[in-house]
């Protein structure tokens, strides 16, 4: 059950960064379409955003299984690359901004939160 919910909060978290950042920042700044290509100072606002949602991504996933925290926000952050591994790869002949960002700014963010969420707990011991 352990193993389950330790997925299961990577999972959810990744999904709710992605989620977050993919359908809900593309709307509200209404760059509906992310493949066509953007000013650097939109990239640039973009990798703060994505930042912050892969901080939330890997707070959700340390959340979601107090067991296992540190795995948890590093699984968000896995599941976070592969994602943007995959839409990187599938996608050929666009701008991959958005993919990158998410490749090099939102996942390893998620990852670090899960390493912070492990000097906290051996700090609290």
């Amino acid at each position: 059950m352990r193993l389950f919910r330790a997925t299961f909060a990577a999972f959810a978290g990744a999904f709710l960064a992605l989620a977050l950042y993919l359908a809900w920042f593309f709307q509200i700044t209404h760059h509906d379409t992310p493949w066509d290509g953007a000013p650097a100072s939109f990239i640039a606002l973009t990798g703060v955003v994505a930042a912050i949602f892969g901080l939330l991504g890997g707070w959700v996933a340390a959340r979601l299984s107090p067991e296992t925290q540190r795995g948890s926000a590093e699984g968000a952050a896995g599941f976070m690359a592969l994602a943007a591994l995959f839409a990187e790869t599938h996608t050929p002949g666009q701008h991959h901004y958005a993919q990158m960002v998410a490749l090099l700014v939102m996942a390893p963010v998620a990852f670090f939160f899960g390493r912070l969420c492990e000097q906290r707990a051996a700090a609290r011991n």
